[in-house]
């Protein structure tokens, strides 16, 4: 017997009695498993469609929807057709009461996902391929800060080792008075690999690192790496932590990226205003479950026909730059399950600020 596929009818319809024999199947469940009703009812388990190598998993499903242990919320399970070919199945099962009030058996309706789980894994490998290219791009960005944020510290190092060298040649330099310097000379050079190492292990990981780290430390250790720049443009930072330390699930060196790109972009806002009024507010606070990262400025603020483009791709209002930042910065904060945006800051300026769920105890 040949079945038609009956129109746009895409649930397949199976009854089976309390001993599991096939009492029913309607076309839809025939088209999708390929075996004609005549094939089916009456069949007892294993079932045609089963998979040989599944065997065992599909009888333990099989007795739970026997003894009633059914998952309320369907399951999914792979079946194959009479041609061989496998597919996804979503099956719910019922249980088949009488009019007299009988348990008779049960009642399954299947739906054919195949395609939908098609469109998960495309979705997925997709929204990979975006993490890829934005790690690029962002790394791309990247390389071009760790040149300027590395400028201070070998300067500083060129610094103090001519200074150092200078005494030594003049012939009368005191052990006393190369200490000093020579220590700074170190700590510098402890910051530059510092900041080699953060940019390398950004650089080197596949995948996001997750695991709890303190919010309050993470903030800190970004606005570490602006005090130079901060002197240079004459800008005053209040760093304001919660005494609460809130504790958050995230990958620390892509939240200490964003911290940096919305602070620099901050401190970048402010190149036209009143030295007196350079102000950077940064604080860390935390509510309701959430740790709150707020950048503030005093600079020109969001033009209206600019903020509704901020967080796209490729958009920029700098000469130089790509225009990603803004946009990789929300899309490393969604991936943490938060959320970034920006409000006008009421003493003149913008307010960018971010959300991460904090750890639970």
């Amino acid at each position: 017997m040949k079945w038609e596929f009956p129109g746009r009818v895409a649930v397949g319809m199976r009854a089976r009695d309390l001993d599991g024999r096939i009492t029913y199947v309607n076309p839809a469940f025939c088209h999708m498993v390929g075996w004609s009703a005549d094939e089916l009812v009456g069949s007892m388990p294993p079932m045609p469609y089963w998979l040989p190598e599944d065997m065992e998993k599909t009888y333990a499903l099989h007795r739970a929807v026997l003894r009633g242990d059914a998952p309320p919320d369907g399951f999914e399970i792979v079946f194959r057709r009479k041609n061989g070919e496998r597919f996804h199945a979503l099956v719910y099962e019922a249980p088949l009461i009488e009019s007299d009030g009988r348990h008779t058996g049960w009642m399954a309706s299947v739906l054919d996902v195949t395609e939908r789980k098609k469109a998960e894994e495309l979705a997925r490998q997709h929204q990979e391929k975006l993490q890829r290219t934005s790690r690029l791009i962002t790394m791309g960005e990247m390389a071009s800060t760790l040149a300027h944020e590395l400028n201070q510290p070998l300067s500083a190092i060129a610094s103090y080792a001519t200074g150092c060298l200078n005494r030594l040649a003049a012939g009368d330099a005191k052990v006393e008075e190369l200490t000093a310097p020579l220590t700074k000379l170190g700590v510098q050079a402890q910051r530059a690999g510092h900041i080699i190492r953060r940019i390398h292990d950004f650089v080197r990981k596949s995948d996001p690192l997750v695991a709890p780290c303190a919010l309050n430390r993470v903030v800190e250790g970004a606005m570490g790496f602006l005090e130079a720049e901060a002197r240079k443009r004459a800008i005053r930072v209040d760093l304001e932590l919660d005494p609460r330390d809130p504790q958050v699930e995230a990958d620390r060196i892509l939240i200490e990226q964003v911290v940096l790109n919305l602070a620099r972009n901050a401190m970048e806002a402010m190149g036209q205003t009143p030295a007196a009024e350079r102000i950077l507010d940064v604080t860390v606070e935390s509510a309701d479950g959430l740790a709150v990262v707020r950048v503030a400025d005093q600079g020109g603020g969001i033009a209206p026909e600019v903020a509704e483009s901020l967080f796209t791709p490729f958009f920029t209002t700098k000469s130089e730059g790509m225009g990603m930042g803004l946009n990789i910065c929300r899309s490393i904060i969604e991936s943490h399950r938060g959320r970034l945006w920006f409000e006008p800051n009421p003493d003149g300026g913008a307010i960018f600020q971010f959300t991460l769920p904090e750890k639970l105890s």
